[in-house]
């Protein structure tokens, strides 16, 4: 295929380095092609501004630099985020937890892996005391040894998608759903909850502040990006929104 930015090829081989980098996407040649495309059209706007563009990062930056403008958030802004996420501004709130991982692998078969979990709930819903022979029979985590034990979990110990199923208000007992996290399946039971304490807004004020301007600057980025992108003369290629692209 041949693809062209604004007049420049990108071959086949910079195609197929750049997939190393984007191995977990779900579409790595899509994610590739399009880091690819947005890096040139970002390039060739900082070289027409008179940036050195050698070294390609630094010219990035110092394009959005000159580029973007970033408003500060409002008081009220600050408030509705506080507001909408009291769970992240809240301090010592643990889960003591356990848990059967199915991992997964290249080779796996994805649909058998998940009637294997499955089976495995159903049985643990029938028979709960079997937790821990059946971590030490099934599990791929080294806690299979200790009976799927985890120990305790803060916020921010683990990836978000587990982090979000055992902070997610279940009580204490078998979750009752399979968990898919990127490292694989997993049956959880929740053994201990302590329930933290949230901290005022005023304690927190910065720390919301600069987590709004840190949004709001992404935003800008991207929306200066697409901008650039909208006017890119692109051949070969569609970049939809979303992150999907089309091969033409």
């Amino acid at each position: 295929m041949e693809i062209r930015i604004n007049g420049k090829e990108i071959s086949d081989a910079a195609v197929e380095a750049e997939m190393v980098h984007h191995t977990q996407a779900d579409r790595p040649l899509d994610d590739a092609l399009r880091a690819l495309a947005i890096r040139q059209i970002v390039l060739d706007e900082a070289a027409a501004q008179g940036i050195d563009v050698s070294d390609a990062e630094r010219a990035t930056a110092e394009l959005l630099d000159r580029s973007v403008t970033v408003r500060a958030p409002t008081p009220d802004e600050c408030r509705r985020h506080y507001d909408g996420n009291l769970a992240r501004f809240t301090q010592g709130e643990l889960v003591e937890a356990s848990h059967i991982l199915f991992q997964v692998t290249p080779s796996v078969d994805l649909e058998l892996l998940r009637r294997m979990a499955g089976d495995a709930l159903e049985r643990l819903r029938q028979t709960p005391e079997d937790f821990e022979t059946l971590a030490a029979e099934c599990s791929n985590c080294p806690s299979a040894r200790i009976g799927g034990s985890l120990g305790q979990i803060f916020r921010g110990d683990t990836v978000p998608e587990f982090e979000r199923a055992i902070f997610g208000g279940h009580a204490a007992g078998l979750v009752g759903r399979v968990i898919e996290t990127r490292f694989g399946l997993h049956i959880v039971r929740i053994d201990r909850r302590i329930e933290g304490r949230v901290l005022p807004f005023e304690q927190v004020k910065r720390q919301v502040t600069l987590a709004l301007e840190a949004a709001l600057a992404d935003r800008a980025a991207r929306d200066f990006v697409s901008g650039l992108v909208s006017r890119a003369d692109i051949k070969g290629i569609v970049l939809e929104p979303g992150g999907k692209v089309l091969v033409q």
